[in-house]
Formats: structure tokens, C-alpha cells, sequence
């Protein structure tokens, strides 16, 4: 009888308590969005490659108007805000796909704020936040990490399909990747790169309804198109060297005072080793044919105050279905884009809905940095 009761207790002590803490209340006090840009030219589109294409502005607007109905509905602004100097902030890379999606976002989350477009050199130019040099230091254990020839054994399925759909030949044996000297990417060799970006310019084809393949099939296409940039999930030392700027970012955004948007906007590889370095547990994507950072995608971190007056924050990655994009369809509140939760490994979560202590995201945040070869974990 003793041990029943006990057991009672606790029982009851443990659901009063998450009772509790779950019913807390949480008031929406600022969002950073770190952004891939939206749809661009093939980067075989020669002269044009890589540009932002009117489509892409089209669909980014959408996504901004879908961010602007949110926000208002959560009371952070009113309809047809024009924030205070310093309450919203919109950075991108330096070029045309990046500064042009940033614009078309916040054309449509802010239309008649004219909102200006921060970016810190001369177009075309690498900005070292969003690519940063290679660490010397830490380039022969960044070699370690990338293994080439297990990579392309792991892909022959996709390699072959992308071989039936565009006619390029895959050829192992003069495949072969490095780590680029000027930025902390890799870099693909040989026939590997030409399936590469064969794939890219497939799947961009396909989202412009130039081709049509099944879903099956443009999976494989879309892990191929983007190969080197979702392996740095399974590198984490190189995504912590290739994030360190970004996090100091994201982390300067989130201790601004006044501060109630941050839009950054950048690359996949961005957003895929900011994941990787901030330790975000594996999650599954519905509705996309990509693969763990799909195209217009935005990792978004919402801070909130608690009704027990501290400070916490979440997770999430939004992004717009592979059917949203090819149907061209409005992004509103009753047909919203897809949004899954992130969690972070090993972070005490304060309830069920993956919210944390924003003191235990900023330095979680901090101890993810490695500059210089210090903090390697």
C-alpha cells in the first residue's frame, strides 16, 4: 500500500508539474529567419546562371505575405507595418539571388515600409559571414571528415537516375572532392560535377514545369543537385568552421534590444551546417521532393517571454510544398507552407512543444563556434 501511494505521488507531482510548465504562456516577442534563397537560373544558364528568377521573386513574395499575416496575428506588427528604425533588420550574401529574394520578401511582409536590403560588398563578391575562408589551422582534420569514395558509393541509386534523365555518364574513378582554399565548401571533380549540375539544372526545370518526372525520380535528381551541400550533415566539424560568422549573427540578433525581425539571407549550405552545428535532431520534411533544406526553406527562431517573465525560444523550418511551387499557389493562413519543428540534441526542453531557455539557446549557439582551430569538439 506504502509503495502504491508513493507511487501516486509522483505520478501526480510529475503531471502537476508539466501541467504546469505546458501552461505557461508565451508572448511572441521577436523572429530571426535565416533564409535559402528562392528559385534561380540553372548554374548552367550561362551568363544568367545562378540569378533570381521571376518566378522565385513570385514565390518569395508569397512567403512574405504568409509571414506578414503570422506576425500580425501573433501581435508582433500591425497591418501594413512600417517598423521603428532599428525593429527590423534584412541582410543578405552579396548577390542578385540573394538581395533580390530578400527584397521580394519584404515586399511582401512589409509593402509599404520600403524596407532597405543590407549587404556588405560589391555584388558578386563573397561575404565572409555567409562564406568564410578556410580555417588552415583545421584543414587536414576537414579532409578526414570527407570521404569521397564513400559518398558516391552511397548515391549510386541517384547517380543512375539522374544518368537515364539527362544522358551524363558517372565515372568513379576521376570523381573526387576537395575543400575549396577561399571558402569552407567542397568542391566536386570530374564527371561527379557534371551529374551535378546536370541534376541542378533539372530540378529547376522541373519546378518551372519545363519537364515532368515522378516524385520518385526527382528525389533522386534534387539529392544529386545537392549533394555535397546535405553531406555536411554527416561533417560536423566542418559545418561548426563553416557556421561560426552566421551563429555569431543569429546570436547578435537575438540580444539586439528592440529588435523584432532579422531576415539573413544566404545559401543551403548556410542553413545546412547552421543545423548541423547547433546539434538539430534528424526530422523528416513532407510534401518536398528535396532533401533536408529545400529550395526557398527558412530555419525560423521564434523568442518569446513567459508568463513567468524569463525568456525562451524555438525552432522550426518552414518551407513552401513541392506542389505550392509548381502550382503556384497563394501562401496564406489557410494554406500555409510546411513548417516542422526542430529540436536540439541534448537541450532541456521546458515542454512538449520544443521550446527552450533562450539562456540555454545562446549558448548552445556559442559553444557550437570554432574559429581560428579553437573549440573543436
Amino acid at each position: 500500500m506504502k509503495k502504491f501511494l508513493s507511487t501516486l505521488v509522483i505520478f501526480v507531482f510529475a503531471v502537476s508539474f508539466f501541467s504546469v510548465v505546458h501552461a505557461m504562456d508565451y508572448q511572441l516577442e521577436q523572429v530571426v529567419v535565416i533564409s535559402r534563397h528562392n528559385l534561380r537560373n540553372s548554374l548552367k544558364a550561362g551568363d544568367d546562371r545562378g540569378l533570381l528568377t521571376l518566378r522565385g521573386g513570385e514565390m518569395e513574395t508569397l512567403m512574405g505575405q504568409y509571414f506578414e499575416a503570422r506576425l500580425r496575428e501573433q501581435g508582433l506588427f500591425p497591418k501594413n507595418a512600417q517598423p521603428n528604425v532599428g525593429e527590423v533588420r534584412f541582410y543578405a550574401n552579396s548577390y542578385q539571388r540573394t538581395i533580390a529574394t530578400a527584397k521580394y520578401f519584404s515586399a511582401g511582409a512589409f509593402p509599404v515600409a520600403n524596407i532597405p536590403i543590407e549587404y556588405h560588398r560589391a555584388l558578386g563578391q563573397k561575404d565572409r559571414i555567409f562564406l568564410p575562408p578556410t580555417d588552415p589551422a583545421l584543414i587536414t582534420k576537414l579532409l578526414t571528415e570527407g570521404n569521397a569514395k564513400k559518398l558516391f558509393a552511397d548515391m549510386q541509386k541517384e547517380f543512375a537516375t539522374v544518368e537515364r534523365l539527362t544522358g551524363e555518364k558517372f565515372n568513379p574513378a576521376d570523381s573526387s572532392m576537395k575543400i575549396r582554399t577561399e571558402a569552407v565548401e567542397w568542391e566536386l571533380k570530374g564527371s561527379a560535377k557534371k551529374l551535378s549540375l546536370a541534376a541542378d539544372a533539372l530540378l529547376m526545370d522541373y519546378y518551372d514545369e519545363k519537364v515532368s518526372y515522378s516524385d520518385s525520380e526527382m528525389r533522386d535528381v534534387a539529392k544529386i543537385s545537392s549533394l555535397l551541400i546535405n553531406t555536411n550533415f554527416d561533417r560536423p566539424l566542418g559545418a561548426k568552421v563553416f557556421a561560426s560568422p552566421m551563429l555569431a549573427v543569429i546570436s547578435d540578433e537575438l540580444n539586439t534590444p528592440g529588435r523584432k525581425f532579422s531576415f539573413i539571407c544566404g545559401h543551403d549550405s548556410n542553413l545546412s551546417n547552421v543545423l548541423t552545428a547547433i546539434g538539430v535532431e534528424d526530422y523528416n520534411l513532407p510534401g518536398t521532393i528535396e532533401w533536408r533544406v529545400p529550395i526557398a526553406s527558412k530555419i525560423v527562431i521564434k523568442k518569446f517571454r513567459g508568463s513567468d517573465g524569463n525568456e525562451y525560444a524555438r525552432f522550426s523550418l518552414v518551407y513552401p510544398a513541392t506542389a505550392q511551387i509548381v502550382n503556384r499557389e497563394m501562401l496564406t493562413l489557410d494554406n500555409p507552407p510546411m513548417k516542422v519543428p526542430l529540436k536540439l540534441r541534448g537541450l532541456q526542453m521546458v515542454d512538449a512543444d520544443a521550446i527552450y531557455k533562450l539562456s540555454d539557446v545562446l549558448q548552445r549557439l556559442s559553444d557550437a563556434q570554432i574559429v581560428d582551430g579553437r573549440r573543436v569538439a
